[in-house]
């Protein structure tokens, strides 16, 4: 009796013992991601540590931001067709220059990236469409991050905003707040859309974040922005403003080491003007960061056509009809896919003739062109296996075939006895003649 007892002890205590180990494998960064299942789970516990273990297709999903304060480790790997058209839950407290507060909402990927780390990730088409009355700021990874870390990563894409109320803003990567974002590779285009044309509000677009004091170091930012704006505009190839918050805030930050190319085209309908735009902050309020070793190819591309919206299209120059040249819709834009191979993600290519302006969408996941030969038969019960050389790269991968099923059997058997019997009657008829 008291060897069951104590047997009976000893599983319980390895049982534990188990538990114990998942979960601290789990907490130590072992949640691997492959799926946007996977992705969406994140939520469920947001300040885990996850590691993407494979490159993730989200068509055909929108995702809803959430707020995140854990590890996101992409390790190289890619997330393709990221779409973003809501703001999270969450909000926070923006300024603008005179230290105004507005009660904000956000949306990326993160609607809230705090004290949280997104490190080694790839987004290719990621698009953020966004309308709201409310104050609001757009990013691709955060929305607001709040001493967050942003390693490592490259995005693609587009991000919009249509807005309408008082302070709204995009940033390339963060849409405002601080931290640090180091090593960091963007080519996206930026559209801020003031919808209200009586209200004088703080618009803010930066190729890295719109508004706030991050650390930025050694990233190299390609952008295209647009900006049609009825009040104040803030724009830079890095930050639009750079402000300490909230006051009374002391930080020695830095900005240093970065490429900037690319353009913000403009407009600051507003008869009190100021139209800050510039190669790397729009407007600096607090000079507290360390500076230098930066380069640029920048356009300052400000115009006044303001009865139209500012939208990404090729012919620049001349000024000659002017607002035409700013709503190309693109109708007509011809189409080329390229698939994807070993070791590159296909895509199709867009361009406009009449304009010029060309896009890249609809990323698909690389392919290898396995063919496949059988190593070792299924048995029932048992596995077999496959083995898969690629035509084009010579990269080899082996499957499992999954075991035979006593269905699978008894249909084997059945068709063993019909051949035989068949065979049985044909040797029969040789025999009678």
């Amino acid at each position: 009796m008291e060897k069951k007892i104590e047997k009976s002890i000893f599983l319980i205590i390895a049982l534990f013992f188990f538990a114990g180990s998942k979960l601290l494998a789990q907490a130590d960064g072992d949640i691997e991601i492959s799926t946007p299942e996977g992705l969406r789970k994140m939520a469920d516990n947001p300040s885990g540590s996850y590691i993407l273990v494979d490159d993730i297709d989200m068509t055909g999903e929108e995702w809803i931001p959430f707020s995140f304060q854990g590890t996101l480790d992409g390790d190289g790997h890619a997330i393709l067709n990221f779409l973003v058209k809501e703001t999270g839950e969450a909000t926070r407290d923006t300024y603008d220059g005179n230290m105004k507060v507005y009660d904000t909402s956000f949306a990326a990927m993160f609607d809230v990236l705090e004290e949280g780390t997104v490190k080694n990730l790839t987004i290719l088409n990621m698009q953020v469409n966004t309308e709201t009355d409310s104050p609001c700021f757009v990013g691709s990874i955060a929305g607001y991050m709040e001493n967050a870390k942003i390693i490592n990563c490259t995005i693609k894409g587009t991000l919009t905003l249509r807005a309408h109320e008082k302070m709204f803003g995009v940033g390339g990567i963060a849409g405002y707040g601080y931290g640090q974002i180091t090593e960091c590779n963007t080519d996206v285009t930026l559209i801020c859309i003031d919808r209200d044309k009586a209200t004088r509000d703080e618009q803010f677009m930066g190729g890295v974040c719109g508004a706030g004091y991050p650390d930025i170091t050694d990233c190299t930012i390609k952008l295209d922005g647009y900006d049609s704006e009825h009040g104040y505009a803030h724009n830079g190839g890095l930050v639009g403003m750079y402000i300490l918050y909230p006051r009374g805030t002391v930080y020695a930050g830095a900005v240093t080491g970065n490429q900037v190319e690319g353009k913000i085209t403009f407009y600051e309908d507003n008869t009190n003007r100021r139209a800050y735009c510039a190669p790397y902050i729009g407007e600096i309020m607090n000079w507290t960061f360390a500076y230098g070793k930066n380069k640029e190819s920048f356009l300052r591309d400000e115009v006044y056509a303001y009865d139209v919206d500012l939208l990404p299209r090729g012919i620049q120059y001349p000024r000659e009809n002017f607002p035409e040249q700013y709503v190309c819709a693109h109708m007509d834009a011809k189409q080329e896919v390229m698939e994807a191979v070993c070791d590159a993600f296909g895509y199709t290519f867009h361009t406009c003739p009449e304009c010029g302006y060309s896009w890249k969408d609809a990323y698909t996941l690389k392919q290898h062109d396995y063919k496949w030969t059988v190593v070792k038969e299924p048995l029932l019960g048992e596995e077999g296996l496959q083995k898969g050389v690629c035509g084009r790269c010579g990269e080899t991968q082996e499957e499992p075939i999954e075991e035979l099923k006593v269905e699978q059997m008894e249909e084997v058997v059945r068709k063993a006895i019909d051949l035989f019997e068949q065979m049985s009657a044909q040797y029969a008829g040789k025999g009678a003649n």
